[in-house]
């Protein structure tokens, strides 16, 4: 199977990087494609919404079967401390609820599924998608990882690989995958280079602000910069292991393009078009605008290989609008947009979706459906 990593990254906080992965690895999941996702930022926040509060609590939790906790810690500490990895993975905590669910009933969270749900039940049961937990511990690993000496020297290049390293050690275990979405935190950081040294792809969610646009310009100036850093530490490593082919496959990640995420719409004509607002379309005209100048030109001209694919210009590949109050409905039920809009019954205190929620979430569930389609056909 030709797995395809895909970090996505921003150093802005705040542009919806957390939940375009939770709402993308069931859009892929749903297109029949084997998903893993990997939380490699401490504040953990991906972890929370695909399993919960309480669940990740207790797999933080170290004890003496478990010294290393059961999270991305297992792995990553074991293997640059020269012991045996272990890679613990789970399903999303959406997973079970919905393959639970009976026709005509509502559950102890208060959720009621429209009958076309049921149609397609059996079908999530069969789905793969799993995920590693984050781990706070994540900050001392970035702080143990030497740009200087592990990176431009070629002496831990490995060290920097710990997302494509896990990746391969499930493979050796008979779990094969797609598609791997990684999480990051909004920095330049030692995990933000190992994910992109380890990825195929980066996609770049930015949201409706002037901060968005300055973004961009720093990836176009600082992502140059941290290949040139590989490559000298590649060229270093070579002298040395000139039959390793690992090495020199990595350190290539290619810019997929950019998610418009948080927007406001209105609706322009009378069949019910819509368009952003107009200080949301000034916000999408000032990142395309950077996209365009800056940061296609610097990746195409400052980085040796192709970074910027011909399938990629200006324009966002996904445009994803605020979702008001569903947004911290997903994060409360750990449920994907997608079958969010499939559910009657919200909470105790809202019967009903209004109208204009279900449309925008039905819109919503669309678009996310039609980026892990652009995905699956031109990464």
């Amino acid at each position: 199977m030709d797995t395809k990593i895909i970090s996505i990254f921003n150093n802005k906080g705040g542009v919806g990087k957390t939940t375009t992965i939770f709402n993308l690895s069931a859009s892929l999941a749903a297109a029949g494609k084997n998903v893993l996702i990997i939380d490699f930022d401490p504040q953990c926040n991906l972890s929370l919404i695909t399993i919960g509060y309480q669940e990740l609590a207790n797999y933080l939790e170290q004890s003496t079967q478990y010294p290393l906790a059961r999270t991305i810690r297992a792995y990553a500490q074991s293997y640059v401390q020269n012991q045996i990895p272990k890679v613990y993975t789970y399903r999303p905590k959406y997973t079970n609820l919905l393959c639970s669910l009976e026709k005509g009933k509502i559950n102890e969270h208060e959720i009621f599924m429209k009958d076309s749900f049921f149609e397609n039940q059996n079908i999530i049961k069969n789905q793969v998608i799993d995920v590693v937990l984050g781990d706070f511990w994540l900050n001392r690993h970035a702080d143990s990882l030497d740009v200087g000496k592990d990176l431009t020297l070629g002496i831990g290049l490995r060290r920097f690989l710990i997302p494509s390293l896990l990746v391969n050690t499930l493979k050796e275990e008979g779990k094969e995958y797609d598609y791997v979405l990684i999480d990051l935190p909004p920095a330049f950081n030692t995990l933000v280079r190992s994910a992109l040294y380890c990825s195929d792809y980066f996609l770049v969610p930015c949201t409706a602000d002037l901060f968005s646009a300055y973004c961009i310009t720093l990836i176009g100036a600082m992502l140059p910069k941290f290949i040139d850093e590989w490559n000298l530490g590649e060229r270093s490593y070579k002298e040395s292991n000139s039959f390793d082919n690992f090495i020199p496959s990595k350190g290539k990640p290619k810019f997929g393009g950019w998610i418009y995420n948080g927007f406001d719409s209105i609706k322009f004509t009378s069949l019910r078009q819509r368009k952003e607002t107009v200080i949301d379309e000034i916000h999408l005209n000032n990142v395309q605008e950077k996209v365009a100048n800056q940061l296609i030109p610097q990746l195409r001209e400052k980085i040796p290989y192709q970074c910027v694919p011909d399938f990629v210009d200006s324009e966002p590949i996904a445009k994803i609008e605020d979702l008001n109050n569903g947004a911290s409905h997903i994060q409360h039920l750990n449920l994907p947009l997608k079958y969010l809009a499939m559910t009657k019954k919200p909470n105790k205190t809202s019967r009903k979706w209004s109208d204009s929620q279900q449309g925008l979430m039905d819109r919503m569930n669309k678009e996310y459906d039609s980026l892990a389609q652009h995905i699956i056909n031109k990464f």
